[in-house]
């Protein structure tokens, strides 16, 4: 008996193993298990993934116009960060798997990605409480925080915000109350065990947006007007980051205020403008953050320098022409979805432009899988956001 292999099926298993690889690799590589696994492990684990990607997209691309586009985009952005680090970057691989995923189902794959993540995540907590990896805690005279197996507090709980924001975007107005108590539990759990509180905030007001959805199904429908105004939210958000950093030597009491309130992140990202300045192509700043390394040290080295806003850092790191590009591709991003009338996939956008502004893990691909979307803009394919 012959075993028949259909070929769109095969695609999708491609896909899916391309995917579950690029995601596991860097998702153990922020947690204590990296310490098992070396740089070249990792390295090989994510070429494969692009490989297999790649060969997927030999197999069923089409040789069209917005093909080329794409493809001259990437390649623009890629050499950019190539060039601004010195050297091969690991969001050279990013933005390979954005091109390659980018005319694949948005929600098939997020019904993939959401339980991987939240398996990883449950995996490596409970590895940390058993004590087969170490769960870091960090004590200050204001808090104490426990790591949870990740080499720094925030990773987990910019894990749960995906997995929230990933859940909402998913179940719509048809989430369960239940559900919601399950998040609002997982998230609390997790701010009390990392004390993370700009990242729960955020939490919550995807949770609100959830609940809102659920009482009122068409409360965007009746807001998009307001919707409609916020299309720009990926240049009113580092133009008014920006504009805070600028004027924080003026010594506003506001200014400060947001400034203690934000954990000293305006300051920061204008000592290290002052510092390092940016230019049109990038460069490779030197910062220091609180993260650990595998083995749970933290680098003592040098005095800490960190800029956890993403427009900034971005700015900053791989330059003006990088950071206007991915402006004007998530501009163009959220025009189209507002045309074709996805106000709330639309609304998680919005939210997390401005959570960018303190959080410059928004710009990884396994924090934040809506990446994906960069190019649908250019899709021939009008079905990339309906069920399969």
């Amino acid at each position: 008996m012959k075993i028949r292999i259909q070929t769109s099926s095969m695609n999708d298993y491609i896909l899916y193993l391309g995917l579950l690889l690029f995601i596991a690799a860097n998702f153990l590589g922020i947690t204590f298990y990296s310490a098992y696994l070396s740089g070249l492990v990792v390295h090989a684990t994510m070429i494969l993934s692009v490989g297999l990607l790649a060969f997927r997209e030999i197999v069923l691309s089409k040789f069209t116009l917005n093909t080329v586009v794409t493809c001259l985009i990437i390649a623009s952005l890629s050499m950019l960060v190539i060039f601004s680090s010195g050297g091969f970057s690991n969001y050279v691989y990013m933005l390979l798997v954005i091109f390659f995923l980018r005319n694949s189902n948005f929600k098939q794959i997020v019904r993939f990605v959401l339980p991987l993540i939240t398996a990883l995540l449950l995996f490596t907590v409970v590895s940390s409480k058993l004590g087969i990896i170490l769960d870091y805690v960090e004590v200050t005279p204001t808090r104490v925080r426990h790591y949870l197996g990740f080499r720094y507090s925030l990773f987990p709980s910019t894990m749960m915000l995906h997995i929230t924001a990933l859940t909402i975007y998913l179940k719509g107005a048809s989430i369960t109350y239940r559900r919601l108590t399950v998040l609002l539990l997982s998230v609390s759990w997790i701010f009390m065990q990392t004390n993370s509180r700009l990242t729960f905030i955020s939490s919550l007001v995807l949770l609100l947006l959830g609940l809102s959805m659920k009482l009122f199904p068409k409360i965007l429908v009746k807001v998009r007007g307001l919707l409609f105004l916020l299309i720009p939210s990926y240049i009113y958000a580092p133009l008014l980051s920006y504009f805070m950093v600028m004027r924080y030597p003026y010594l506003d009491s506001s200014i400060l205020t947001l400034n203690r309130f934000l954990g000293e992140r305006i300051y920061l990202a204008y000592k290290s403008l002052s510092i390092y300045g940016f230019s049109w192509i990038g460069q490779k700043i030197p910062w220091v953050g609180n993260g650990l390394d595998p083995f749970g040290n933290r680098n003592t080295s040098s005095s800490y320098l960190y800029v956890d806003n993403m427009y900034i850092q971005i700015l900053q790191r791989y330059g003006f022409i990088f950071l206007g590009i991915l402006i004007i591709l998530l501009t163009l991003l959220l025009t189209y979805l507002y045309s074709r009338k996805q106000y709330l996939l639309m609304t998680i956008l919005i939210l997390l432009a401005f959570h960018a502004a303190i959080d410059d893990l928004m710009f990884v691909l396994h924090y934040n899988i809506f990446w994906l979307l960069l190019f649908l803009p250019f899709s021939d394919d009008l079905t990339l956001l309906e069920e399969e």
